[in-house]
């Protein structure tokens, strides 16, 4: 495997000092790969990126990375300035994986595959730079987050390149890489915590009233409140008024730390917030949190004890009972 050159007949003078033109940028650009791979392949000792991990790169220098899954890649620092960093990412060994390169603004983040998948496995942030160097962050993106790869918004940072080298033909393909909403992950990572789980629960179950039908209520209702539904306990007031979904959202208020908003959705009252919290990720501590609208005024084990007490019903218009 290795870069090869082509001879090609020149039929005048303007034409060779065309082609010369195209050769040296040609040479020069596969000069900077090169390069690229050399320091790739050496790096600065391979460090485990875990769930975060923040390093500083010189102009020309690499770092190698591993993931909790044993897959290892490198970032090598071509070019900075004070707003933007040029860097090379590959596998390891590098020549067996693909080279992704990429321009990226102070400030932004990329979510980039190793491997060619559709999905990310890292999520690279620039956190400052200057024309010597540049301080980034890597996050390891959790296999059950599929986090894709590709354009989104006005978040393009530059394009993946993988390229492969036969003989003496190089062929390459590019996919736009994009930043990835670090707001997603600290919300999966919340949605763990016992309050985090609790609201996917009510989710589940306010989901279900989607399927709960007239005659189905009306019997549920009968068998445990022992009387037919009438005035405000109908099915058709009952179920303009109950949510049907629970939606969230989070709001990165200073570095790692988010505002979290659970709130529910119905035909009547549209959306409203049920639980604010404030969770730091990726160190995961919840560190303030409040029932509000719907659970407004309830403990945790308050609005625990309501959950159990609906789920007890156990069909789709358990939530709808009162």
């Amino acid at each position: 495997m290795g870069f090869g050159k082509r001879h090609h007949h020149v039929p005048n003078q303007a034409a060779r000092k065309g082609n010369g033109k195209v050769v040296i940028a040609a040479v020069i650009a596969i000069l900077v790969v090169i390069a690229a791979y050399a320091v790739l392949s050496s790096g600065s000792g391979t460090r485990q990126v875990g769930q975060n991990y923040t390093f500083v790169l010189q102009k020309g220098s690499a770092q190698n990375l591993m993931l909790n899954s044993g897959k290892q890649f490198s970032v090598y620092l071509n070019y900075s300035t004070p707003s933007l960093a040029s860097l090379y990412l590959s596998s390891i060994p590098i020549f067996q994986g693909q080279t992704t390169t990429l321009k990226i603004n102070k400030g932004q983040t990329a979510n980039i595959s190793l491997s060619g998948s559709q999905y990310a496995d890292i999520e690279l942030k620039l956190i400052s730079s200057n024309n010597t160097g540049a301080v980034l962050s890597v996050v390891q993106i959790p296999a059950d987050i599929k986090v894709s790869t590709g354009v989104s918004g006005s978040a393009i940072t530059a394009a993946t390149t993988a390229t492969t080298t036969t003989g003496s033909t190089s062929t390459s393909t590019t996919q736009p890489t994009t930043t990835v909403n670090t707001g997603a992950l600290a919300i999966s990572a919340f949605n763990k915590t016992s309050v985090g789980t609790l609201m996917g629960n009510y989710a589940a179950l306010y989901q279900a009233t989607l399927s709960c039908t007239p005659s189905l209520y009306n019997s549920t209702f009968i068998s445990t409140q022992h009387s037919a539904p009438s005035g405000q306990n109908t099915y058709y007031n009952t179920s303009k008024v109950t949510p049907y979904a629970i939606t969230s959202s989070a709001v990165e208020v200073s570095p790692g730390t988010y505002n979290i908003t659970y709130a529910t959705v119905s035909k009547t009252a549209g959306s409203k917030a049920v639980l604010n919290a404030k969770f730091t990720y990726p160190s995961n501590v919840t560190v303030t949190y409040a029932f509000t609208g719907l659970f407004s005024g309830l403990t945790y084990s308050q609005a625990e004890s309501n959950y159990n007490s609906q789920n007890s019903i156990g069909n789709a218009c358990a939530a709808l009972i009162p």
